[in-house]
């Protein structure tokens, strides 16, 4: 009998991670009969499930790169070709599947989902009572099924249909059967719906950050964009951009991405960093992995800081328009102004050490170093899952599918592009404009202020057009579907991708 092995060790996790464990008796032992009795153990609980999506092997790093690559965004960078061989497969899309890469972010999504079924199994029955009030309880196992539906999301797009779990599985239970697709989305989907019917709109100070109403329906406005659902796509846009929480464009877009972007009006949600306590550097004895290491292994060399394990492409900077502010708050070209303490203060492609194994440009956004800090490893910027930008390109698209080009359509657009410092598209400017020629704007406006956060690949397959965008790469359809890692298809028998 095959049984479930991989998730079983997390629910001794998520208590060795709580902060009161050490007061529960008996003290020898943890149970999650022992634990869950108080407000605080139910939000320590809660707080536990939102940790993975900050590693290294998630968002703090490897998944954004990735999928950067597999886009088109960005390719290898690093030392060398040996310097993280696994990227390269995504250049090409002969992805193998002893890919360290996908088997990291695999086993972290997994893990996510675990403990978020920790949460919602536990918390669910917990009595109401003192500060542990109805609406405590409501909210958090709101926040744990936002939760487990963002990583159940990011294994869908990733491996495609998989076994539903809704709570976790004891160690001597039978592995289930990988779902479809389509039951999968459909999980998804009602995992983001009932998060948003128990989640609030806003936090006080304490708790911002937390998921939210507009962060579910947001995911949700994402989640059907991809399904070509433009009806639910308007619905759920129009809601985050209705509510009360007033979600809104940042002044400027370069703030997006440094500390003056952390959980600002244009975010919707997003991946909580700080800076360590004990020491920046991981590999120390003292180090920790709260902190955002995008600004350590994607920026270039420079010192201490910097790696540079993904360059942007030539593809991507040509596809911005003339006079695009974006531009050079995206990516690092020759001769721009670069804070090199060692160097004549430009950006220069050829010098060493920059990078090597990459191309021109160097990864800007999200890597605005602090070259004074003389560890360099990790900042304390968050990681924008979603932000309202973005809603506001799912609305101009949903509004040009349903009824075409129309006012409705174009003054979300034309909201983006007036802070990029671009024209608005209009009759006077684009003269005969049709409803695919929006389409193509939209999508490539989407490339723009979108660039270098995750988003293009699945932009482009899940409208059916990768093999227009990606095919002279080797891209082919189902190429967005990578392997299992072979230890999980040994322990449970389900067939490879």
């Amino acid at each position: 009998m095959k049984k479930y092995i991989f998730l079983s060790l997390f629910s001794v996790v998520i208590l060795l991670g709580c902060e009161d464990f050490i007061d529960l008796e008996p003290q020898d032992q943890l149970t999650t009969t022992a634990f869950y009795k108080t407000a605080a153990d139910a939000i320590s609980a809660t707080n536990a499930a939102y940790d993975g999506f900050q590693h290294l092997n998630y968002y703090g790093f490897n998944y954004p790169d990735i999928l950067n690559i597999a886009g088109g965004d960005a390719v290898k960078g690093g030392f060398g070709a040996g310097d993280r061989p696994a990227y390269l497969e995504f250049e090409t899309f002969n992805i193998t599947d002893n890919n360290l890469r996908i088997g990291e972010f695999y086993a972290m999504a997994w893990g996510g989902v675990n403990r978020a079924n920790q949460v919602l199994d536990n918390v669910s029955q917990m009595e109401v009572g003192g500060d542990f009030t109805e609406e405590l309880k409501t909210r958090l196992l709101g926040e744990a099924t936002f939760l487990r539906a963002l990583h159940y999301m990011n294994l869908v797009l990733g491996f495609g249909g998989m076994p539903i779990y809704t709570s976790v599985p004891a160690i001597d239970d039978e592995v289930l059967p990988r779902a479809t697709a389509e039951e999968t989305w459909a999980f998804i989907i009602q995992d983001f719906n009932d998060a948003a019917d128990m989640l609030p709109d806003t936090y006080d100070a304490e708790n911002v950050g937390r998921a939210t109403r507009g962060a579910a329906n947001a995911m949700l406005a994402r989640v059907h964009s991809l399904r070509g659902e433009w009806t639910q796509v308007k619905t759920h846009a129009d809601l985050v951009i209705e509510s009360p929480a007033g979600y809104d464009l940042a002044p400027t877009f370069a703030e997006n991405f440094d500390e003056r972007g952390n959980n600002n009006v244009e975010s919707i949600f997003e991946i909580q960093y700080t800076l360590s306590n004990t020491s920046l550097d991981i590999w120390s004895s003292a180090g920790d992995w709260n902190s955002n290491f995008i600004a350590k292994y994607s920026a270039p060399q420079v010192g201490n800081a910097g790696w540079a394990t993904m360059s942007p492409t030539q593809e991507l900077v040509d596809d911005f328009e003339a006079g695009d502010i974006r531009l050079g708050e995206t990516v690092y070209q020759p001769g721009d102004p670069y804070p090199n303490p060692n160097g004549d203060g430009t950006f220069d492609p050829f010098d060493g050490s920059h990078f090597e194994n990459a191309g021109l440009f160097g990864h800007k956004k999200l890597t605005g170093l602090d070259f004074n800090n003389s560890a360099g490893n990790g900042f304390n910027y968050n990681y924008k899952i979603i932000r309202f930008a973005d809603i506001l390109l799912l609305k101009a698209e949903a509004e040009n599918e349903l009824n075409g080009v129309s006012a409705d359509a174009l003054n979300p657009l034309n909201r983006i592009r007036s802070r990029a410092g671009l024209p608005p598209v209009n009759e006077t400017n684009n003269p005969g404009l049709s409803q695919d020629q929006l389409r193509d704007i939209i999508l490539d406006e989407r490339r723009s202020e979108l660039a270098m956060e995750g988003l293009r690949f699945y932009d482009v397959v899940y409208r059916g057009r990768g093999t227009e965008f990606l095919g002279a790469r080797g891209y082919q359809p189902g190429d967005e579907i990578f392997p299992i890692p072979p230890s999980e298809i040994a322990q449970t028998g389900w067939p490879q991708n």
